[in-house]
């Protein structure tokens, strides 16, 4: 190659290094004019802007609540005087939401929220409204307290370490008073042994209750059997309420007999005075028809009382049984109630 040659050679190397000095581009894809920016992201809403959101919805809410409380519907404004209250507090719907619980019934909650309302720390320059939001929790609160009633409860008979004492489901000391809601409450005290015993309490308002639950080999209503399984009725129901009415029937009659022989013997005691010799007077005469008619409405009563208590224990001893023969089978039963007990055997 000659001398030339190399000369121009090395010109183009030198042009092609300073007009691409990064290299070729041929492989990136060509820009077109469909591409799009994506948009920045919305800015955050400002604490104000928040804050106004949450105050807006509290004062739709509260008006509702508040027509509903006006309507005399406590129990549907009570929650909405929450959500509000959640989503912007005031002291003015904690004392709704305690108005609404004291027009329950619900004394404990309305006083505790009524107590949470004049907790409210106040603002340097309180509003009107909050004070009297204020009055208003002052004054109703007092009645409130006096209305709360309190229960305690005595459990007798095994040790108080042996006993767990239960009221409305939960876990209650004993002759210990503590307060409740006023209404029916459900009391029940077991025993390590087993026994058993429950009672419910009607709490009237401003009232204090105590009661006394027996526990026991002879405590009331307490009622235990070698067998578990539940007991089944052995006779129908329409031959218990036949055999009822029978022996009623009989005592009734039985009472007529009794009554009417004593006015018998009564008119007996007529006739020995009026009657002398086969030959009696006015008085004797008529001591003698009455006589008659006693004695025989005397015998009439013996004679049904004894018919009627036959028919009912007939209708005890012949009407078969509804059980299964399975169920039939021979046990022995222990029966503990109202300081007796009996041991009877079903076969």
């Amino acid at each position: 190659m000659n001398r030339s040659r190399r000369v121009s050679l090395a010109g183009a190397a030198l042009s092609a290094a300073v007009f691409f000095p990064f290299g070729s581009r041929a492989d990136e894809p060509p820009k077109t004019e469909t591409e799009t920016v994506t948009p920045p992201p919305p800015p955050e809403p400002s604490e104000e802007e928040v804050r106004e959101e949450k105050r807006a919805l509290a004062l739709e809410k509260g008006r509702r609540a508040m027509q509903l409380f006006r309507a005399g519907q406590y129990a549907e404004a009570y929650p909405l005087f929450r959500d509000a209250d959640e989503a912007f507090h005031t002291p003015q719907l904690v004392l709704y939401m305690a108005r609404c619980q004291d027009k329950r019934g619900k004394l404990l909650e309305a006083r505790a929220l009524y107590e949470r309302t004049l907790a409210e720390p106040l603002p340097e320059v309180p509003s009107e409204s909050l004070l009297r939001a204020r009055q208003a929790a002052t004054a109703e609160l007092g009645p409130v307290r006096l209305r709360i009633p309190t229960l305690a409860v005595d459990v007798r008979g095994p040790p108080p370490a042996e006993v767990t004492l239960f009221v409305d489901g939960e876990l209650w000391p004993m002759a210990e008073a503590r307060e409740l809601d006023p209404g029916k409450h459900d009391v029940e005290a077991l025993a390590r042994s087993g026994a058993r015993t429950a009672r419910e309490v009607e709490l009237p308002e401003g009232r204090s209750v105590s009661i006394v639950l027996r526990l026991g080999l002879f405590a009331k209503g307490v009622e235990r059997t070698i067998e578990p399984a539940p007991i089944e009725p052995a006779r129908p129901t329409w031959s218990i309420v036949a055999a009822s009415g029978l022996f009623s029937i009989g005592a009734l009659a039985l009472v007529t007999g009794v009554v009417m022989g004593g006015l018998t013997l009564d008119r007996r005691d007529v006739l020995e005075t009026e009657c002398v010799q086969e030959r009696c007077t006015p008085a004797g005469f008529l001591a003698y028809e009455q006589t008659k008619t006693y004695a025989s409405v005397s015998n009439l009563g013996f004679g049904m009382a004894a018919i009627a208590a036959t028919a009912g224990v007939s209708v005890l001893l012949f009407t078969p049984s509804t059980k299964p023969a399975a169920a039939r089978g021979a046990r022995v039963e222990l029966d503990v109630r109202g300081g007796f007990m009996a041991v009877r055997g079903v076969f």
